[in-house]
């Protein structure tokens, strides 16, 4: 093809074809434009390189940037409708818009369906592994709610199934001396009839492990008390820290890890759908009256949910989905998929994330995030007894998946399988969003791996009364510290490098941080926001134009948020404004910490490899008096177990702020 050196509408484009090209409304195959990198060439054209193969392409600086929109699988006549529809100066220029389609088709810079899937076939998958996946093991992380422990113990029991894994785990981070005694008890009484014995970690045992690695390990103590001294975060809710535990006891395992308030019973989506997604598919939502109508409204699975999350959980994707009985992968199971998702996948991407959805209690302290609900999941509010008022006051929802869906971001899950047989990170230890950085880190390690969400859901139901949402006036602009949208978008996709390299890139990012001036900070926090802004303004508007019939109160709601972001964003976002910031700290003192944070989760994240050093385990069993122990492969459970009490071990006299 010709360099155009002055074109403005896909009609030049198309015209400077040489013997042009046919229309391609009659081409049914699914097609998305992706893996491609352009080059301005200053002169109105733009040089399109597909990143995998030798095709390249000078198209006019319009379509470089029309083809962005490109990116789902559709028919051809699909992206024609998008494109004409969506672009003002394409309107009425079908035929153009066909033709130019069909050229960059024809230069090889179109994903054709066929081709992933045979990228993602069994045959293709050189690299799978030839043995069975790692051992699994279960844990449970609880704090401060024997009642909720108990019955999901009781519930664990009646699901059979527990001797297929090789141990069971409880975690306790609880703050109550009372609570805690009452959870080792209910570990002791548990492990008299179940089939596998309950292991209890709690203050002590997680004392005896942090002692024990500072020991081993005392160039990286910094970095280890800052992952798992409890005393250091006391004040702080540490999820992450108890999630880091259930990471170390797992290494080269899978880890399956159940929130307490769970109970241990799985429950098939009530809006399944056939085949797979590909790709962020945002959760779908229903509601329920009570309890006993959720209940009676979907349908209990033949199999317990950590057996489920074991079906597909370290196995290769193209394993994965022969196990989901899509076999052989089809170009329509990929349908509306979006291609630069699947542009990283191969047939050998491990699966190093499950996730499952829940019933019940959705989890979050206000369900305001009803009002930005679109498509099936609006309507069935809409339909609701009592519309979105009673939705928001009940709590009883129904947040899934209607099919297994793949995708490269883990999120927040109250049961989740991770396949720590591979290099993963660990948790921050503190706050809340652990979960969500700790699935930014694990895509920044494999960025070809993928996270499977199941098609089905376990029940969260908590012990305590949780009351319901207020109708809002209006969205509160958004306004968090999101470190882990700046991790994804420094994530590098280029394939070769380890995870041990990359993992040592993402502490050099966070030291970074630890070293950036206030001013350059406060840039970063005003980027992050306007940007977590804009993303909240298009999904309102695209609520207010998807012509759903909302009641006047919904309608309200979205144009007085519209209007109170938009306000917002005139103004520069101030970090002593951001949710969870102390009270009356100023921003200097705000960025003082996060530096201080910065560096020592850096030291943290350079210390993690060093936690599966056999040798060092070894020395630890040995210097206990756990010789039998050395015979096999011995992991850092072993020093729970096999280290005796000691005195107190030696105090973190830091004091956190």
């Amino acid at each position: 093809m010709t360099e155009h050196h002055s074109s403005s509408s896909a009609r030049e484009t198309a015209a400077s074809a040489p013997g042009g090209a046919s229309a391609p409304v009659a081409d049914e195959a699914l097609y998305a434009f992706a893996d491609c990198r352009s080059v301005d060439l200053g002169n109105g054209g733009v040089l399109l390189l597909h990143n995998h193969s030798a095709a390249q392409m000078i198209v006019a600086q319009e379509v470089s940037i029309a083809l962005r929109s490109c990116r789902e699988l559709r028919p051809l006549r699909g992206h024609v409708e998008t494109l004409t529809g969506t672009i003002a100066q394409l309107a009425g220029q079908q035929a153009d818009v066909a033709k130019v389609l069909a050229m960059v088709r024809d230069a090889g810079l179109l994903t054709s369906a066929g081709d992933v899937c045979q990228r993602l076939s069994p045959t293709q998958a050189l690299g799978a592994p030839a043995t069975a996946p790692a051992p699994t093991r279960v844990f449970i992380i609880t704090c401060d709610r024997p009642a909720a422990l108990q019955r999901l113990l009781d519930s664990m029991l009646q699901s059979g199934g527990l001797s297929r894994h090789e141990h069971l785990f409880v975690v306790d981070d609880s703050r109550d001396p009372g609570h805690a005694r009452a959870n080792r008890e209910l570990a002791a009484q548990f492990s008299l009839t179940s089939p596998r014995s309950l292991q209890y970690v709690g203050a002590q045992e997680q004392a005896r492990l942090l002692g024990a690695l500072t020991e081993i390990l005392p160039q990286h103590e910094q970095g280890i008390r800052f992952l798992l001294d409890r005393q250091r975060w006391a004040p702080y809710k540490s999820y992450g820290l108890a999630r880091s535990v259930c990471l170390l006891l797992s290494l080269g395992r899978r880890a399956l890890v159940l929130d307490d308030d769970v109970l241990c019973a799985a429950v098939l989506s009530p809006h399944q759908r056939p085949g797979l997604a590909f790709g962020d598919q945002p959760r779908e939502v229903d509601v329920y009256a009570s309890r006993e109508e959720a209940q009676a409204r979907t349908r209990r699975a033949d199999f317990d949910p950590l057996t489920g999350h074991t079906q597909c959980l370290g196995r290769s994707l193209a394993q994965a989905i022969d196990k989901l009985g899509v076999t052989p992968l089809a170009p329509e199971h990929l349908q509306g998929a979006d291609a630069a998702y699947l542009g990283q996948w191969r047939a050998d991407s491990p699966v190093l994330a499950t996730q499952s959805g829940s019933l019940g209690d959705p989890g979050t302290p206000d369900t305001q995030w009803l009002y930005t609900l679109s498509g099936a999941s609006a309507r069935r509010v809409l339909e609701a007894p009592g519309g979105i008022e009673a939705a928001l006051r009940q709590r009883h929802y129904w947040m899934g998946q209607p099919r297994p869906t793949f995708s490269k971001m883990a999120v927040i899950s109250q049961m989740t399988g991770l396949d720590n047989s591979h290099l993963l990170p660990p948790y921050f230890p503190a706050f809340r969003g652990e979960d969500y950085l700790f699935g930014a880190m694990l895509e920044y390690l494999h960025p070809q791996a993928a996270v499977l969400e199941y098609d089905w859901c376990v029940p969260h139901l908590p012990v305590e009364t949780r009351p319901g949402t207020a109708p809002p006036a209006a969205a509160r602009p958004r306004r968090a510290v999101n470190f882990s949208k700046y991790v994804t978008d420094h994530t590098l996709y280029r394939r070769g490098i380890c995870a041990a390299t990359r993992l040592q890139g993402l502490a050099q990012l966070a030291r970074e941080l630890s070293e950036t001036s206030d001013t350059d900070l406060r840039g970063l926090y005003r980027s992050e926001v306007a940007q977590l802004q804009a993303g909240q303004l298009r999904q309102l508007n695209a609520c207010l134009g998807d012509g759903l019939p909302r009641p006047s109160a919904w309608q309200a709601y979205l144009h007085d948020s519209v209007n109170t972001v938009s306000e917002a964003m005139q103004a520069a976002a101030s970090p002593e404004e951001a949710p969870g910031m102390p009270v009356g700290q100023a921003a200097p003192e705000l960025f003082g910490q996060f530096r201080d944070y910065a560096a020592r989760f850096a030291a943290a994240l350079s210390a993690w490899p060093a936690r599966a050093r056999r040798d060092s385990c070894r020395a630890v069993a040995g210097r206990r008096g756990t010789g039998a122990l050395v015979a096999r492969p011995v992991y850092l459970s072993a020093v729970v177990t096999a280290v005796p009490d000691r005195a107190q071990p030696p105090p973190w006299h830091r004091t956190s702020t």
